[in-house]
């Protein structure tokens, strides 16, 4: 392990990149939460700041890819210090205008503007990785970029509790606008990111998503991957009340988040022979096991272990959506496409607590992790079914126009059928049992065939 980060840490650069990109970010661990204890101590309603939470969280999602596809045509020290600058401002105007008295209306919409100028540096410091490490380093560093990325979980909500509880909840808010531009400053004067430039060559019409139906796919299994992390940041919690031990919930929220630290250093300190798509799909389906324990806990002291082990795979399944992301977005779109990866985590990560709340009502807290199993489970199903779509080796072709892209990939699937039902026994044998891969083939080029027809209309 430690041959593997001095190997990833002796490129010029990185340790300030990771550094800076950990600071950066840091505000995104303490926004919601500030934003609720200044909104609901200010007005006394809940509603209030909810609304006002949830309109900064899915601006952010919204607008991010925007600000990821500006990134890629302008590059990122402007566009990073602008939304930095402007996200600070209006975080400021916030807490002024909710404590003249304003109308609710105008503090959700202040916070939904604040949300939308969201720096996206997630986005940008994955577009950076391929820069400064290669081969099994990059594995390695967007490990560590989601090892990391639980610090800001961990260490975010704990610095909100402290400013607001020995100054005050519009202080935390503030210093959330201050720790955005500081920390966005670190990160966008740094060598590598002044330097970065993405690929001069057209976009595509569409974007990230319009250029890529295997993103498309990929996107689909992050959704439903985000419903775990969703239902049990809210199962947990509510088994901790259920037990009479509302105390539990934040240490059980950390272990959660421990757990994926430690997964996350376990799998970057192996060096992986597996194709990434199967490893992913592998991860997924491992992680629907590690979170079932959690379904027949009816007493509070096992819960701290099981936490732990519930949070192991998350930081390994992250860390496969970044290659990938990295792997199949188009040129020059690798920001935005890092970008809408944020957005579906976060939708899945939104409707997998909404559903893990009402459950919770009617079932209890086991019905919260069930729900959480299923979504990453069917996200599993889906990445196998999708493997040859999602799996970076698999596209060779990868210029032209879209509609002829997605031709050509369906032509070449077809031909693969074709061999594979060649070689395939009438009857299933021992040697060969499988003969539903030349079907399974099949139906995947009969749908991009039909894909390139759309996409030509």
């Amino acid at each position: 392990m430690i041959a593997r980060y001095r190997a990833l840490f002796s490129a010029p650069g990185v340790g300030r990149l990771l550094v800076s990109s950990v600071v950066g970010r840091l505000p995104s661990g303490m926004f919601s939460l500030a934003i609720l204890l200044f909104v609901h101590g200010t007005t006394d309603s809940f509603l209030a700041a909810g609304l006002a939470v949830g309109g900064f969280s899915l601006a952010g999602a919204l607008i991010g890819p925007l600000l990821g596809a500006q990134v890629d045509r302008h590059g990122q020290t402007r566009v990073l210090l602008g939304a930095a600058v402007a996200q600070a401002g209006l975080l400021v105007a916030l807490v002024l205008v909710t404590r003249a008295g304003a109308p609710v209306a105008a503090t959700v919409a202040l916070a939904a503007l604040a949300g939308g100028a969201l720096p996206p540096i997630g986005g940008c410091v994955r577009a950076l990785w391929p820069e400064v490490a290669h081969g099994e380093e990059l594995q390695t560093a967007y490990a560590l970029d989601a090892t990391t990325q639980e610090t800001i979980w961990t260490l975010g909500p704990l610095l909100v509790g402290l400013t607001a509880g020995f100054v005050s909840p519009a202080a935390a808010v503030l210093l959330c606008a201050a720790l955005a531009v500081l920390g966005t400053s670190y990160f966008a004067t740094s060598r590598i990111s002044r330097g970065w430039r993405a690929d001069r060559r057209e976009r595509r019409r569409g974007g990230a998503l319009g250029g890529s139906s295997s993103l498309r796919m990929l996107l689909y299994t992050v959704v439903l991957a985000g419903v775990v992390i969703g239902a049990v940041e809210v199962g947990l919690p509510a088994l901790a009340v259920g037990q009479g031990a509302r105390w539990s919930s934040g240490p059980l929220l950390a272990l959660f988040s421990l757990g994926s630290m430690a997964g996350g250093l376990i799998y970057s300190a192996r060096s992986w022979t597996s194709a990434i798509g199967r490893r992913y799909s592998a991860i997924l389906m491992a992680m629907a096991l590690a979170v079932a324990p959690l379904i027949a806990v009816h007493s509070l002291a096992p819960v701290f272990a099981l936490s732990v082990l519930a949070g192991l795979c998350l930081a390994p399944m992250m860390s496969c959506q970044f290659s990938l992301v990295g792997a199949l977005a188009p040129e020059g779109t690798v920001t935005e496409a890092f970008t809408w990866h944020r957005a579906a985590t976060v939708a899945g990560m939104a409707g997998g607590s909404a559903l893990a709340g009402s459950l919770i009502d009617a079932r209890g807290a086991g019905a919260a992790f069930a729900l959480g199993c299923v979504g990453v489970a069917a996200a599993g199903v889906l990445a196998v079914a999708g493997r040859r779509r999602i799996e970076p080796q698999k596209r060779a072709i990868t210029e032209g126009p879209v509609p002829f892209r997605l031709a050509a990939e369906a032509v070449a699937l077809a031909a693969e059928a074709v061999a594979l039902a060649a070689e395939a026994p009438l009857a299933p044998t021992a040697e060969q049992p499988r003969v539903g891969g030349p079907l399974i083939l099949a139906a995947e080029a009969v749908g991009l065939a039909a894909e390139a027809v759309a996409s030509a209309a």
